[in-house]
């Protein structure tokens, strides 16, 4: 089919928009005429439109690969509000309700269909793959495809595969993508001749600043400070759940009330954490990476980083999360010496030492049938290797194995970070006899070289909103910016919050 003349009205009848976002229109135009596209969309760009209209007006399903359970629930959540038909498998559910969205899918039941990268290879899927009446594949966070991305998923590169296998026209979506991680997507998913959206990476209205203090105390002041005579609500990213409640407590100590958010929590906690957050006049919820996919709340007039992220895109993608109202909002990242050895020690848990990895792949080798799911316990994992080795270390390695493409890690789709929980049941399938550690060293320098963007961020004397947007390959123009710290030395960090959101 093609796209009808009056997208806009469509817009309004289905989804309640007034107008499309700069960028969306194209690409949903390109989706319903059958063209190939690539969106990237910074954070707050509304990239859920891009699928749920196509999925609206197509005859057939829109199947979208999606890397995060809490993703896709919140996403499934949102198109159901304005009357998709819309479900998600994930190993989460029970056996009975993934059959139960399967048959609901074969039968044309299902309009919008969200699904992890891993569910493709799964046996049972396969099975059914062919037999699904799919119009559009959409690939939601397709920078998980490059090994330059920040958040790199093996599985992702072979949705090429099954767009061959399927023969839909591919939309794929991002937030954050540099020149190179693009062209890699577009090699990888084989898009012909696609419609290219590249939206701006600029966003005016935010101040960019960062602030070095030496202790833990000392950014505990600085946050005192940017909160006070605040309006809106407040995110404060810390890199682990111990300094997400280290923060929360030293801020509720001094008379501000704080919420926490990591993936420590039960999932009920968090739902009530999120609804607060959204509906509360004034919020301030200190959270690891987890918080933020889906949070669209627009007056969001601080977000800080208590440390910073392990990546530019990372970065990015959560202080964008600020000011999507367009009012103005601060951007604030407390810097010590000290914050680079989390990241480091992350780099490390998420890439262990070769000979550890050898080890457990061996021992896979001779548990497991290359190609054939078998559910494991952890616990019983790590009893059989019989080496030392700790539940966590074990879990780490499997992580890291699955990285290199070695493995699947069907129970494992959220792909937290290493000791973050127990996984409970996962069903591993081993896909290849090699451990693949020529591609672990790869990912080990991609890791460490985005850290060292940061730390560069961090310390850069020049222009810092040039250097993000330089980052991603936008080019700007000379002179002082007038939003970041540095070409503004001498006027207060926090005068955006005294003078308001009217400037």
């Amino acid at each position: 089919m093609g796209a009808p003349d009056d997208l806009t009205g469509e817009l309004q009848r289905t989804l309640g928009h007034p107008a499309f976002r700069p960028g969306q229109e194209a690409l949903v135009r390109g989706a319903l005429e059958g063209r190939d596209a690539l969106g990237v969309l910074p954070t707050g760009g509304g990239k859920s439109v891009c699928f749920q209209l196509p999925a609206f007006l197509l005859p057939d399903m829109v199947l979208v690969v999606s890397p995060l359970v809490s993703l896709m629930e919140d996403q499934v959540i949102r198109a159901r509000k304005v009357g998709l038909r819309a479900g998600y498998l994930t190993s989460t559910l029970s056996r009975a309700r993934r059959t139960r969205v399967v048959a609901r899918a074969l039968g044309g039941r299902v309009q919008l269909l969200l699904v992890a990268p891993e569910r493709f290879w799964v046996p049972d899927f396969q099975k059914v793959l062919d037999r699904m009446p799919v119009s559009l594949l959409a690939v939601d966070e397709a920078h998980c495809i490059s090994q330059w991305g920040h958040d790199f998923r093996p599985a992702y590169l072979r949705i090429g595969e099954v767009r061959r296998r399927l023969e839909v026209p591919i939309l794929a979506l991002t937030a954050t993508a540099t020149p190179r991680v693009r062209r890699e997507m577009e090699a990888s998913l084989g898009l012909r001749d696609p419609i290219r959206v590249i939206g701006s990476f600029d966003r005016p209205n935010l101040h960019w600043a960062v602030r070095r203090v030496r202790s833990h105390g000392a950014k505990i002041r600085e946050l005192l400070r940017a909160l006070r005579g605040r309006r809106g609500a407040t995110i404060v990213y810390a890199a682990t759940r111990r300094s997400v409640e280290a923060v929360r407590r030293a801020l509720a100590s001094r008379g501000l009330p704080a919420l926490a958010y990591h993936a420590g929590l039960s999932p009920p906690r968090r739902t009530r954490v999120q609804e607060e957050f959204l509906q509360a006049p004034g919020p301030v919820v200190v959270a690891t990476n987890a918080f933020g996919m889906g949070i669209d709340r627009p007056d969001v007039r601080l977000v800080a980083h208590y440390q910073l992220s392990g990546s530019l895109e990372a970065y990015y993608q959560e202080a964008g999360r600020a000011g999507r109202d367009g009012d103005p909002a601060e951007c604030l990242a407390l810097h010590s010496h000290r914050d680079r050895a989390v990241h480091d020690a992350f780099v490390a848990a998420s890439y262990p030492p070769e000979a550890l990895l050898a080890r457990v792949h061996r021992h896979l080798g001779r548990e497991l049938e290359p190609g054939r799911p078998q559910t494991l316990e952890l616990g019983t994992l790590t009893n059989g290797l019989s080496s030392g080795m700790t539940e966590d270390e074990v879990l780490a390695a499997l992580r890291a194995l699955a990285r290199t493409g070695a493995l699947l890690l069907e129970g494992d789709e959220d792909g937290a970070s290493p000791g973050g929980g127990e996984p409970g049941r996962s069903t591993l399938t081993l896909l290849d006899r090699s451990a693949g550690l020529p591609a672990l060293r790869s990912l080990r320098e991609v890791a460490r070289n985005q850290v060292d963007s940061v730390q560069a961020y961090a310390r850069t004397r020049a222009c810092r909103r040039r250097f993000l947007l330089e980052y991603f390959g936008e080019r700007t123009p000379g002179g002082r910016c007038g939003r970041c710290d540095r070409c503004q030395p001498g006027r207060s960090r926090w005068a955006l919050f005294a003078r308001g959101t009217s400037s």
